[in-house]
C-alpha cells in the first residue's frame, strides 16, 4: 500500500470527522438558538450558497446523498419553519425548496460558525498554503465525483 496515500486519505478522514462531530453541530445549534444537525446543516447552506429554489433532486445530487434522505431533511425542516416549498417556475406540477427567512437566518448562522472554524484553524497559514488547499480540495472533488459518477451511474 502507498503509505503516503494511506497519510493523505487518513488526515483526510480526521478533518471529515471532526467537521462531522456533535460538537461542530452543537455550536451551530447554540449560535442558531434551535438544534440543528448535519443534514440540517448541509440542506440550509446549500440553499444558501445556491441562491435560489431548487428541487429535491437538485439537492440531493448537489450534497451527494440519496433524495429520500433530502425529503426527510426538507420535511422536518418545513415543520420547524425553515424551508417552504415554492412552485417550479419551469413545471407548474413541480416543487422547489427555498429558504423562509428564519431559514435564512440559521443558514447564515450555520455559515458563520464554518467559516470561524475554518478562520481559526488556518488563521496562521500563509494565503499560499491557503490558496493551494482551495484548489486541491477543488481538484479531489471534481475527480472523486466524476469516479463515483462513472462506477455508479449517476
Amino acid at each position: 500500500m502507498d503509505q503516503d496515500l494511506a497519510s493523505t486519505v487518513a488526515a483526510f478522514r480526521s478533518v471529515v470527522s471532526t467537521l462531522k462531530r456533535a460538537k461542530t453541530q452543537d455550536l451551530m445549534g447554540t449560535a442558531a438558538g434551535m438544534r440543528v444537525d448535519q443534514p440540517d446543516a448541509q440542506v440550509l447552506i446549500h440553499l444558501l450558497d445556491s441562491g435560489e429554489p431548487r428541487r429535491v433532486g437538485a439537492i440531493a445530487h448537489a450534497l451527494h446523498v440519496e433524495s429520500p434522505h433530502v425529503t426527510r431533511t426538507v420535511t422536518k425542516l418545513e415543520r420547524q419553519g425553515l424551508l417552504e416549498r415554492v412552485r417550479d417556475p419551469d413545471d407548474g406540477r413541480a416543487w422547489r425548496i427555498w429558504l423562509t427567512p428564519h431559514g435564512t437566518e440559521v443558514a447564515q448562522v450555520c455559515m458563520r460558525v464554518n467559516l470561524e472554524l475554518f478562520e481559526t484553524a488556518m488563521a496562521a497559514w500563509d494565503p499560499e498554503d491557503r490558496a493551494d488547499l482551495t484548489r486541491l480540495l477543488g481538484k479531489l472533488s471534481t475527480e472523486m465525483t466524476a469516479i463515483l459518477e462513472e462506477r455508479m451511474g449517476s
